[in-house]
């Protein structure tokens, strides 16, 4: 009898090869996919109206393209063209050689000359917290504006780990949990957990009625009968509550809108409290949080664990923004 191993046949072979390719592009999440996707086809068309190739391109046409662009788009855009341009090529099996002096010293050359800091949306400081949602009304979308700000506060959510949440525990997603010292908030994924192994973030109660985090969330869930599905869902002009969950982009609307009705209470002008609501998006729950927590003496461990940060350098960032004048030298000089 003959005691050979069978060997899958090479058309066995490529349904494996399928699903590494499946798996491969789920490494990535879904928004660097599309963005990744997006810049690819930018670069072919720039390429076909130049009458180059643009799989393999050459490392010239790759210089000339960041060249061209150095002036309409921002580094950071230019820099994940250039990484989707690279992954490409790898996939396709193509070595795109950009490692050379002459397109390393040009490319640090534009990012030199062209490369700004970031701008950095204003944290939402719990002074200000409290003034924006003081003014929300006791109505339907007022009771889900003030829940949707302040979980998303308290528990320093992503704007899409925000409108992910549902009301009761299903497969596969994020969803929260009512206990008896407050809210836990399961996720299922987020940007720094890739893997799927999940979180859970506490919710405690809030030492003020107006600002509590736990019993504006059970007023607006109660109030919009929810027992399943997203916990915060679009609201129409007739009241009626949907069944989708809000945008990412109406959470920055919602927070700034929350702010500019602050600010025109507190005695701006409309063009004043536009302006000063531009500072803000759904990103200043997030770091609002924890500036706040910093400039109140939070632990760093304790700041970081609620933020899911993989690394303290990230977290240090808001300890130094929340401590600028925590026993800052030029206050103790005798000025």
């Amino acid at each position: 009898m003959s005691t050979e191993v069978a060997l899958p046949s090479q058309t066995g072979l490529q349904a494996f090869a399928d699903q590494a390719r499946q798996y491969a592009d789920q490494s990535r999440a879904a928004n660097t996919r599309r963005a990744y996707a997006s810049d690819v086809r930018a670069f072919a068309t720039w390429c076909a109206a130049r009458g180059e190739p643009s799989l393999p391109a050459t490392p010239a046409a790759v210089l000339a393209y960041l060249i061209d662009h150095a002036t309409t788009l921002k580094v950071v855009t230019l820099q994940r063209r250039l990484a989707a341009i690279r992954e490409q090529h790898a996939a396709a099996g193509f070595d795109l050689e950009t490692s050379s002096s002459a397109f390393r010293d040009t490319w640090r050359g534009i990012k030199r000359a062209h490369g700004q800091p970031a701008v950095k949306k204003r944290p939402l400081m719990t002074v200000d917290l409290r003034r924006a949602v003081a003014i929300l009304p006791d109505t339907l979308p007022g009771r889900r504006d003030r829940a949707l700000i302040l979980i998303g506060f308290a528990a320093a959510l992503r704007r899409s780990e925000l409108v992910g949440l549902e009301v009761a525990r299903r497969d596969g997603a994020a969803w929260v949990e009512e206990r008896p010292d407050g809210l836990v908030v399961h996720l299922a994924r987020s940007k720094t957990d890739q893997s799927g192994e999940g979180a859970e973030i506490g919710v405690p109660y809030g030492s003020n009625m107006e600002t509590c985090p736990v019993r504006s969330y059970r007023a607006w869930i109660n109030a919009a009968h929810l027992t399943e599905g997203p916990a915060f869902r679009p609201i129409d002009r007739h009241g009626h509550i949907g069944t989708e969950a809000v945008t990412d982009r109406a959470v920055a609307r919602i927070v700034q809108r929350t702010v500019e009705a602050a600010a025109l209470a507190d005695g701006y002008s409309p063009e004043e409290a536009r302006q000063f609501a531009a500072a803000y998006a759904g990103h200043s729950l997030r770091s609002g949080l924890a500036t706040s927590a910093a400039a109140n003496d939070a632990p760093g461990h304790a700041i970081q664990r609620q933020l899911r940060h993989k690394r303290f350098d990230t977290t240090s960032g808001y300890i130094r923004s929340g401590q600028l004048f925590k026993q800052n030298p030029a206050g103790m000089a005798g000025l």
